[in-house]
């Protein structure tokens, strides 16, 4: 008996002793999860007032593809930082739930008190974990907003491309009296002067003009001559292979295209060395025949490429499966679209030198 009265008063002070060091350890536990709750708090709070600004932006820019584009890289990176926000309770949260389990429930009616110290640490992890999860929540209701306006500017910009696409453009004063007069005015001027040029240059630079034709069109010679001997059998399809293979069609129209684009360059370019060389261009000719040689060079190469990728005559040798009608066509379409853009370009040359 006396024995057991001893054990039970060693108990008890164990357990008094105890006491504070549980609640200790309860309080440093509290106090560092409280501290992760006010930083992810004010996290949340931060990307919710960068989100209100980015909202705001994408009212103001509507119209501007290129500043929605920028608009929502950001707010893909406030996505990734409130998911990340949410993230950091994960830890604290298993060990929240690994305590309480190990706690376990409350005694039911009847059943004898436990502990305070028990009561009191169950209702603190209760607590602890509410605060979290409303943390959690609003990180994942942040979340929520910011992909709903990603999706708001996906079809903003879908509405800006289609009306882009479908928008109409007033011809009036494109086709206005003014307009061709202008245009007229411009012709005639660019007429004067390339034919006061040729005036000059077959008057007083004859021999000149000549010597750089001639040694332009020889090497013109030599290139088409020399390259046709040594790469004839690169870039020209042999019309008795019925089934080439894929790499096969694509070597040759690779080198169907790159060698006499190439040749094509190197002409034009010595023809402006050679006319430069001889003293024969003068200054807005220059910039005249400079443009006019790019737009015949950039012509010749989609000219070759489409006929190359198409085939339109060896349908065994077509990279793209279409019928022989339709590549022909498609030959002459792609070749009329880059004559147009080239002339275009070549109009803007003409009148920006003849304005200045």
């Amino acid at each position: 008996m006396f024995f057991r009265l001893l054990r039970l008063i060693l108990v008890l002070m164990l357990a008094v002793s105890a006491q504070p060091s549980f609640d200790a350890m309860a309080q440093a536990i509290g106090q560092g999860s409280a501290q992760l709750i006010v930083d992810q708090q004010k996290v949340v709070q931060d990307l919710a007032a960068k989100t209100d600004g980015l909202e705001k932006k994408v009212a103001d820019d509507a119209e501007d593809d290129a500043a929605l584009v920028d608009v929502r890289l950001q707010l893909e990176d406030l996505s990734r930082a409130a998911l990340n926000s949410a993230l950091a309770f994960r830890s604290r949260l298993a060990d929240i739930n690994n305590r309480i389990e190990v706690l376990g429930p409350p005694p039911a009616q009847g059943q004898p008190q436990e502990p305070a110290i028990v009561t009191n640490e169950r209702g603190a992890l209760a607590a602890e974990k509410a605060e979290i999860n409303a943390v959690i929540a609003s990180a994942q209701n942040l979340s929520i907003r910011i992909n709903g306006l990603i999706d708001k500017i996906g079809v903003m910009r879908s509405d800006l491309f289609r009306n882009f696409l479908a928008k109409r453009y007033e011809l009036t004063d494109a086709l206005s009296p003014q307009a061709f007069s202008d245009a007229h005015d411009q012709f005639t001027g660019l007429y004067k002067a390339v034919s006061s040029w040729l005036i000059f240059a077959f008057k007083f630079k004859l021999q000149a003009v000549l010597a750089a034709a001639l040694m332009a069109l020889g090497l013109a010679a030599v290139l088409l001559v020399g390259g046709r001997r040594l790469f004839g059998r690169i870039f020209e399809p042999d019309p008795s292979i019925e089934a080439p293979s894929y790499l096969s069609r694509l070597s040759v129209a690779f080198w169907s295209t790159l060698l006499p684009s190439a040749a094509l360059s190197v002409f034009l370019a010595s023809t402006v060395f050679f006319f430069n060389y001889y003293n024969v261009l003068r200054g807005d000719i220059g910039v005249f025949l400079n443009a006019l040689l790019a737009v015949i060079a950039v012509v010749f190469c989609v000219n070759r490429l489409t006929n190359a990728a198409l085939e339109p005559r060896l349908p065994n040798w077509r990279l793209i499966p279409v019928e022989t009608g339709p590549a022909r066509w498609l030959v002459r379409l792609t070749t009329a679209m880059a004559v147009v853009i080239g002339f275009n370009n070549f109009l803007s040359v003409v009148n920006d030198k003849m304005g200045s």
